[in-house]
């Protein structure tokens, strides 16, 4: 088959053709090539003004730490003559200097080693950051008496609270002998401030200090936690200088950051400054769109030119999806249209005669199904009928059984299927008679209680025939167990409440009512009134309340009503 050819008896390549090798190809190709330039180019800029930002970043904090440092530890050099001020001498000095303007200390302390120090402190500082601020300072001061100066952060306070550097200088007389410290608590809160103004919207700037934690940052949140899973803090960890990097954020949700990172020069500290890659490349988004939209555009152009060949091939194949459909929700009648001579024509072509066929298997398949269903019921019918010919006191019971049966399963709002289970199973409820001897069905007269224990054994017998019959396992329970009872007295499992089959609980009662409304050798049938009465007295120790309700919403319905009407005034035989 020749290219003229092809085209001609199928639309899928001029179609294809005519879409791909147009435009919408070469302008995705152009397109990406535009974005990933422009991500290069924009992930260069970032990371030069993230690195610049940290840089500007670490050397303030850096001045802001360095020059209260440094103001205390010229406090405790000036203050290293005047050992024998006394305490108030200490207390006003403290003051005097708390209360100089551009002081961030929010607790100042001069402990002698001897005798009663002083200390002054912010008025409104919660009780609990004071008492963990003093347990540092005494531990500070226990370490400066031994020649050291001590410089750490206090970062486990109440919520709410900035982190405090807590810094601390040996006080040293004329001959050089210790003779005190003076701690400050210096507040970072200007500091998380400064990191949370609105210069920096849109990045997250955290200080990290010498072991990963976050001393303060611009995500209140993210304070105290270990930032070391970081890939960039890591590496600033082995290695403490400017850094940039770009990874999936290991905390929260963020995704993929741009970061730099650079060394502030106190405390070990590091400035970490990132920022989410999807604020970052934004402009590449918009370079997106634009791209997008001029392929939308050249796609336009080529589905309209391409638009009349598509009509041919899109239109029958709709036709042909709603057909099958149809076919598939089960109406076997319906058939395709077909028109040309395409490949969509033959589809449909073939579908139609895939269709017939079905359609004629399935009517056969049905009408076997039936005339086996029918079948089923006459054998079964054909059973019932020859255990009710052993006792023609009985005659016509179990198809009544049934019938009643029938009617309390579907005021129970038992399913389709399961009302024919309860059919089956009602006809057959007394096959086990079968195995019983005809002196003891026939007798005129009561049972005595040798005879009442051959009988007993019916249910038994009727599983046991039953049992070899695998499409009628569902059924075996309500046979055997029919005349089992709720209070579990009843026979040959002595099952109690719901462990009896609920077949088995609606036989019970359809049985019972059979039973007490036909005329036996030892009994006259009674009245409706008064059967309704005594199996109503019967709820809770002979039969299911659940099942009696349903069969007597089945008699006020008129789905059940007895043969015969006689007299109430002979007790009935419902064993």
């Amino acid at each position: 088959m020749g290219f003229l050819e092809r085209l001609r008896s199928s639309l899928t390549y001029p179609i294809a053709a005519t879409l791909v090798l147009v435009t919408v190809v070469p302008m995705v190709a152009v397109g990406l090539a535009l974005i990933s330039s422009s991500r290069t180019h924009l992930t260069t800029v970032e990371n030069r003004f993230l690195g610049r930002q940290a840089v500007s970043l670490a050397g303030e904090l850096s001045l802001f730490v360095d020059t209260h440092r440094t103001q205390l530890q010229s406090a405790a050099r000036a203050l290293a003559a005047a050992e024998l001020i006394d305490a108030d001498g200490f207390g006003e000095l403290l003051q005097g200097m708390a209360n100089e303007p551009g002081r961030a200390f929010v607790s100042l302390q001069i402990v002698p080693t001897e005798g009663i120090g002083a200390f002054a402190a912010l008025p409104n500082l919660n009780p609990a950051t004071v008492r963990l601020i003093d347990a540092a300072v005494q531990e500070a001061h226990l370490r400066t008496v031994r020649g050291e100066a001590v410089q750490e952060v206090l970062l486990e306070l109440p919520t709410g609270e900035a982190p405090k550097a807590i810094f601390a200088f040996p006080l040293r007389s004329r001959d050089g002998e210790i003779w005190g410290s003076l701690s400050g608590a210096l507040d970072l809160g200007p500091l998380q401030d400064r990191l949370g103004a609105n210069t920096y919207a849109g990045l997250m700037v955290s200080v990290v200090d010498d072991r990963g934690r976050v001393v303060i940052s611009s995500r209140p949140e993210m304070r105290r936690i270990d930032a070391s899973a970081s890939p960039l803090v890591r590496d600033f960890l082995s290695n403490p200088q400017r850094l940039t990097l770009t990874y999936e954020h290991p905390l929260g949700d963020q995704g993929e950051v741009l970061a730099s990172m650079a060394p502030a020069g106190v405390l070990g500290w590091g400035v970490l400054i990132e920022r989410p890659a999807a604020e970052a490349y934004a402009p590449v988004r918009t370079n997106q769109l634009r791209t997008l939209g001029l392929i939308a555009l050249a796609a336009l152009v080529a589905l309209g030119i391409g638009f009349a060949l598509s009509r041919r091939l899109i239109t029958p194949l709709q036709s042909l999806a709603a057909t099958t459909s149809q076919l598939a929700d089960g109406n076997l009648t319906v058939r395709a249209t077909v028109r040309g001579a395409d490949e969509i024509a033959l589809l449909g072509s073939n579908f139609n005669n895939m269709a017939g066929n079905i359609e004629a298997l399935v009517r056969r398949l049905r009408q076997a199904l039936r005339q086996n269903q029918e079948l089923f019921l006459e054998t079964i019918r054909t059973l019932a009928a020859a255990i009710d010919a052993k006792d023609p006191y009985t005659r016509g019971h179990s198809e009544r059984v049934a019938s009643y049966a029938m009617a309390i399963s579907r005021h129970l709002g038992l399913s389709q299927e399961e009302v024919f289970r309860v059919h089956i199973a009602a006809i057959l409820h007394d096959v086990g008679k079968l195995g019983i001897r005809d002196g003891i069905l026939n007798k005129p007269g009561g049972l005595s209680d040798e005879e009442f224990e051959v009988m007993r054994q019916h249910p038994a017998i009727g599983a046991q025939i039953m049992s070899p019959i695998r499409m009628l396992k569902d059924i075996i329970p309500g046979i055997r167990n029919h005349h089992e009872t709720w209070d579990g007295t009843g026979y040959p499992d002595r099952l109690k409440g719901e462990q009896i089959p609920m077949v088995a609980r609606i036989i019970g009662v359809s049985d019972t009512f059979d039973a007490m409304t036909t005329t036996r050798p030892y009994q006259q049938a009674m009245t409706l009134d008064y059967v309704l009465t005594k199996m109503r007295s019967m709820v809770g120790s002979r039969f299911d309340p659940k099942v009696i309700d349903a069969f007597t919403a089945a008699v006020s319905a008129g789905d059940i009503s007895p043969p015969t009407q006689g007299s109430q005034e002979l007790s009935p035989e419902v064993s």
